[in-house]
């Protein structure tokens, strides 16, 4: 958070050089206009110095509660309906979902593909909820284009680490308006793509608690849906 002559602005910046870091802010700051109010209005941007940087509007929000019996509960489903509902700007056409496809040989690969804008990082902090009661989803750095499946699935995980009973996700989220579109092959495919996924990283990374957290959680989900 910055506060200066033109006012207070939630800011992110990276060296501007490049790598992941500066292309996940670029993709933030074009991705930003076409997210219908659902996130932060980026106000400007700027590039100097070695730097790459986006000011936001400041928000006085908190995080979504995904425990079970929450009330937040129907907010973070209508969250994941407006982001899967939002229109593919042509400036995400190019950014094709990839970063599931070394866990999805042959003609697996499909269960990703479509045309919807994603977002796969939905935790409770970037789903949140402000004094006026408005629902935002913030933190847009990897936006893709690929199936419904991919947001659906990503939250779904997210719901059970937080000690939901998959069976109650599935509840929970077949009040949504997407879920009765979605195909089922291809939920369980990318569901079984998700938990090779997160044993890759546990396998790099063992130490860090949150994502053996969030491969059980997978495992879960996954024995859940393919019945």
């Amino acid at each position: 958070m910055v506060t200066g002559e033109l006012g207070r602005f939630f800011v992110k910046a990276v060296p501007d050089r490049p790598g992941g870091l500066l292309e996940e802010v670029e993709r933030e700051g074009q991705i930003n206009p076409h997210l219908g109010g659902l996130a932060p209005r980026l106000l400007w941007q700027a590039r100097g110095d070695g730097w790459f940087v986006l000011g936001f509007e400041v928000i006085d929000a908190r995080p979504t509660d995904y425990a079970p019996g929450s009330p937040d509960l129907p907010r973070i489903v209508e969250a994941m309906d407006r982001i899967v509902g939002l229109p593919l700007p042509d400036v995400a056409r190019p950014w094709v979902e990839d970063r599931w496809d070394r866990a999805l040989p042959g003609e697996e690969i499909q269960a990703v593909r479509g045309d919807h804008l994603t977002h796969a990082d939905l935790h409770p902090h970037n789903i949140v909820i402000d004094t006026n009661d408005r629902l935002w989803v913030v933190d847009w750095a990897w936006p893709t284009r690929a199936s419904a499946v991919v947001t659906v699935s990503c939250l779904a995980v997210q719901l059970v680490s937080a000690e939901q009973a998959p069976a109650d996700v599935e509840k929970l989220l077949s009040a949504s308006s997407v879920w009765g579109r979605l195909d089922r092959d291809a939920f369980v495919t990318f569901a079984r793509a998700d938990v090779r996924m997160y044993r890759h990283y546990t396998k790099l990374r063992p130490d860090e608690e949150w994502l053996v957290a969030m491969l059980d959680a997978a495992k879960a989900w996954h024995q859940h849906v393919k019945g």
